[in-house]
């Protein structure tokens, strides 16, 4: 969903600095160089970058992609497609021409491919092309690129188009590289870091994915057991559980439990817990002083799910165009900082040696027991 939606989808990326001497000069350069295109009819896909306030308008007029420090812009793809039935359809009615003209004798397997083959391409000359668009949020001081959406075929769109557009090279923050990129480690916590899940893996995302679900449990048992609360610069944030919880055995990952917001909710999830299975996802309240957030969270702990932000004034005036924007974006980056700060909370312990010694007994002891009593809540060696 967009970024700008009551109830957004929000994945981000790390992205290096462009080695330029001109920043925006040389965004307005590749933005329109980029811009998208209506594709001909030898085409079947075209994408290219529009607009934020209209993803038909490609035009970026008077610099309309700056928005304060940020670059606000759409991706836009469309693609011609011919339902598989579509297809289907008339190859059989092209199959039964054929045999008209045969006395019945059917067509060979090279001379039906053929027809789909023609087939396929004719219809597609006759579509029209669907267009689908997500938003794009580049905030340079802090090498941050938010997109608003998690699907995997537009993401890889979108990279693909990005990268040869401006030759910079987006990392994705799930994860390990979420710590890496945006997070203050230390040498030694970046070295334990880099021994339990290898950033230059191709498969890094699925392999070290059990980091992401020692957060998540570990982020119950934070809230449950440590009050929740978290400093996040000179606020604080105070963190609760939402009204939905996914489980599932590691490994397996499709024996899965679904927790929803009954009366026994924690108990469902904590039998689960006692049998095995770990948190792959989990919907959290995060309130930071007046300000109410809800979101989601899996154990990829790249895409921020279902995020409700508090509710905007319906309208800025001509006075003050961009304001409705960056207010979003005040909203989206004090969600930012405060899961940052919680993220390096639960490293703080998971990249060290008391890990195993004192954390993982404390939350082994709150899962097998249940809520531990205040005593153990504020003992030292809980969270140290």
């Amino acid at each position: 969903m967009a970024i700008s939606s009551s109830s957004a989808t929000i994945t981000r990326f790390f992205v290096p600095e462009p080695d330029v001497g001109d920043f925006w000069s040389y965004v307005d350069e590749k933005l329109r160089a980029g811009a998208f295109a209506e594709p001909d009819d030898t085409r079947t896909e075209a994408a290219g970058f529009t607009s934020w306030e209209d993803f038909f308008d490609p035009s970026f007029s008077y610099g309309s992609y700056r928005k304060g420090e940020y670059v606000a812009f759409n991706f836009r793809l469309d693609q011609k497609k011919v339902p598989a039935v579509v297809l289907k359809q008339f190859v059989r009615q092209s199959v039964q021409k054929y045999r008209d003209e045969h006395e019945g004798k059917w067509p060979s397997r090279s001379e039906k491919q053929e027809m789909q083959e023609n087939m396929q391409e004719y219809l597609l000359s006759r579509a029209f092309p669907q267009p689908s668009s997500f938003e794009v949020v580049w905030e340079p001081a802090r090498n941050l690129l938010v997109l608003g959406t998690s699907s995997a075929k537009m993401l890889d769109a979108f990279l693909e188009f990005f990268e040869r557009q401006f030759q910079v090279y987006p990392v994705p923050l799930f994860h390990a590289q979420w710590a890496a990129n945006m997070l203050a480690l230390t040498p030694g916590q970046k070295d334990t870091l880099g021994s339990i899940v290898s950033l230059k893996s191709p498969t890094a995302l699925s392999d070290g994915r059990f980091l992401g679900t020692e957060f998540l449990t570990w982020v119950w048992y934070y809230i449950e057991c440590l009050g929740g609360s978290i400093q996040a610069g000179e606020k604080t944030a105070e963190l609760h559980l939402g009204e939905r919880m996914t489980l599932l055995l590691p490994r397996d990952g499709k024996e899965r439990v679904v927790c929803t917001s009954q009366a026994n909710f924690l108990h469902e999830a904590r039998t689960a817990l006692r049998q095995g299975k770990v948190v792959d996802e989990v919907q959290l309240l995060l309130i930071i002083g007046e300000n109410e957030y809800v979101l989601t969270l899996d154990s990829s702990l790249w895409a921020v799910k279902g995020l409700k932000t508090p509710k905007q004034l319906p309208d800025y005036g001509s006075e003050d165009p961009d304001g409705r924007f960056l207010e979003k974006m005040y909203f989206i980056q004090e969600v930012f900082e405060a899961m940052d700060s919680l993220y390096m909370r639960f490293l703080a312990e998971r990249l060290t040696p008391g890990w195993e010694s004192d954390t993982l007994v404390e939350l082994q002891k709150w899962i097998d027991e249940g809520r531990s009593a205040p005593e153990t809540a504020q003992s030292p060696t809980a969270i140290a």
